[in-house]
């Protein structure tokens, strides 16, 4: 007969016991279950994912714009002069921020930051404020000369600068929801310039920057925010359906 194994009972003190669990307590209630770091936290986090060469691209534009913008007021441009570099002007300062998104989208890049649990969103949403707040700084620097070498309200030559703005952003982004890649880079690259020329057109004659045809460029505009809407939801629907990663 197999001998049976009486295993001795442990004597527990029940104060240590108390002691140690309520140790164990106070240790849990220190920890931090949750971060949530703040908006600086997290935009400072992002600038890593930045490219030098579109930052610094965009950062080179401003600089020569407001050399150029100079040199107009030291020679004493026309209004025409002034309005044409503008606006070609504004419809190219969004070719650094969409490559930058072109970067973030290209074959194997969106897969690859999916693996590694990164926030499209997050991660396109810093890089979207920081090249904003630069298209911003140039804006405003531009409409500031412009309306005060010419006969033009800063008002009304806003409206003339978004007009290309927003209208180039709004075909480059049609362009970036489409295609995927490299071949992506240089179409909005192309709808980037082909706004450019387009919105030369207007120069064609004085006219069309009297008070007159104002109501016309407030309207165009109005549709060009709506398109560009438009587009931002289309593509934040895509990320939050993991289309772009899906079937791209």
């Amino acid at each position: 007969m197999k001998e049976k194994i009486v295993l001795e009972e442990i004597q527990i003190d029940q104060g240590k016991k108390q002691q140690i669990l309520r140790n164990i307590q106070e240790a849990a209630e220190k920890k931090q279950y949750s971060y949530c770091p703040s908006f600086w936290e997290i935009f400072r986090g992002q600038l890593k994912y930045i490219s030098g060469f579109c930052l610094g691209g965009q950062l080179l534009c401003l600089l020569l714009t407001v050399i150029l913008l100079g040199y107009f007021q030291w020679k004493g441009e026309g209004i025409l002069t002034y309005l044409g570099t503008a606006s070609v002007t504004a419809s190219s300062m969004g070719i650094f921020l969409m490559a930058e998104l072109g970067r973030s989208s290209s074959i194997g890049m969106m897969e690859l930051e999916q693996s590694c649990y990164l926030n499209f969103k997050q991660v396109w949403c810093v890089k979207m404020i920081l090249f904003g707040c630069l298209d911003i700084l140039l804006l405003t620097v531009m409409v500031a000369v412009i309306a005060g070498n010419t006969s033009c309200g800063m008002f009304q030559v806003l409206v003339y600068l978004l007009v290309p703005f927003v209208l180039s952003n709004s075909a480059q982004l049609l362009v970036f929801t489409m295609l995927r890649g490299r071949r992506g880079e240089y179409l909005q690259a192309g709808a980037a310039a082909v706004c450019g020329m387009a919105s030369l057109i207007p120069l064609s004659s004085p006219k069309w920057y009297t008070r007159a045809y104002f109501g016309l460029w407030v309207f165009v505009l109005a549709a060009a925010v709506l398109w560009l809407i438009w587009e931002i939801s289309l593509i934040y629907r895509k990320m939050e359906e993991g289309e772009m990663v899906c079937w791209n």
